[in-house]
């Protein structure tokens, strides 16, 4: 008798998508599935692994491939709860930036100060970047946020605002780990440990370095279950849009998905960007300057990003509005009042 693929580790799917270029093919979403059950389990060498994910690199990983990783790696997190369905869910990239203003930070800030709930989410840095993190600049303003699902829900109930650990809350991602720092690249995980929703959130934002990966990556999340999302050409392939130029947009509405482009002179928040070293203290200072409205471009960045945001979850009839309600929020003192809201409760919940 034939037996599974499963009897024999990742061997058959490195089969399948480790052929030569005229022999190797996607998986399909079953195979996916499969394969993904595997890894997350721990039931291939590291040495399987290694070649599965350096194997899917080279030939491209699909959209039913890389939905099929994710669903494997949400049925293995823990979820908030109780989930917050009018979150948006800010997909950023885990591996850090180094060269690029934050401005998901403030506009989180922002946000929270309209109304809107929003998950921040990432891990200790990962390859290829190794650049700053989320959480390294959340550090550096002062807030650290409870580890358990109920307690996370309550910041975010109090304050607007939480930050997950994914591989706290997903630990087959801090499993894998040590592989992924030796092979030292971009992986199929990169991608999928970005879209666990870990928080129940309707809406994400999720960004991508080139627009060629754009429609792909608008392809992905069409398959996820979000009520409406956002894909963009952010800076350092983050969710943040820059004010120098204009970005690729993918809207997703269920399965719908439109292409669009974001222009910040249309919007009247373009404005040049110097392009520096960031370390987390740096982002930390400039992001309390925007809150105190003593920042320029980052200040723009913020605003535009803010208004995105509003407008991706459903609290802005359009960008144009969005960006008019974030500059409000951010005028008014609000968000750095939000801030300060953070620091107290998180404090409140430090052991």
């Amino acid at each position: 008798m034939k037996r599974a693929m499963t009897d024999r580790g990742l061997t058959p799917y490195l089969k399948e998508v480790g052929r030569g270029a005229k022999g190797r093919r996607d998986l399909t979403y079953q195979e996916a599935r499969q394969a993904a059950d595997l890894i997350c389990d721990g039931m291939c060498t590291d040495a399987q692994l290694g070649a599965f994910l350096l194997a899917e690199r080279v030939k491209g990983e699909s959209a039913d491939e890389l939905a099929a990783f994710v669903a494997a790696l949400r049925d293995r997190s823990q979820r908030m709860v109780p989930a917050c369905p009018e979150a948006i869910d800010c997909a950023g990239p885990y591996d850090g930036r180094s060269h690029s203003f934050m401005a998901t930070v403030a506009a989180g800030m922002v946000l929270a100060a309209a109304g809107v709930p929003v998950i921040l989410h990432g891990s200790a840095t990962l390859p290829p970047k190794q650049g700053v993190t989320v959480a390294e600049v959340l550090h550096e303003l002062g807030l650290a946020f409870p580890a358990d699902p109920a307690g996370a829900s309550r910041v975010l109930v109090e304050t607007g605002l939480v930050y997950l650990d994914t591989e706290v809350w997903c630990p087959p991602l801090a499993r894998l780990r040590r592989v992924r720092q030796e092979l030292g690249m971009r992986t199929l995980l990169n991608t999928a440990e970005k879209f666990l929703n870990l928080g129940g959130a309707a809406h994400t934002i999720a960004g991508v370095f080139h627009g060629a990966a754009a429609a792909a990556a608008a392809s992905l999340v069409s398959r996820l279950g979000y009520r409406r999302a956002a894909v963009v050409q952010g800076v350092d392939g983050s969710e943040d849009v820059p004010v120098h130029r204009d970005s690729l947009l993918y809207v997703i509405q269920g399965d719908r998905v439109e292409e669009g482009r974001v222009e910040p002179a249309a919007l009247g928040v373009a404005a040049a960007c110097p392009r520096v070293l960031w370390g987390a203290k740096e982002q930390a200072e400039r992001i309390r300057a925007v809150l105190r409205g003593e920042a320029d471009w980052e200040q723009a960045m913020v605003i535009l990003n803010a208004g995105l945001r509003l407008w991706v979850a459903g609290r802005a009839e359009d960008v144009r509005e969005g960006v008019a309600l974030a500059r409000e929020a951010l005028g008014s003192g609000r968000a750095r009042e939000r801030l300060a809201h953070l620091q107290a409760v998180c404090a409140a919940y430090r052991p």
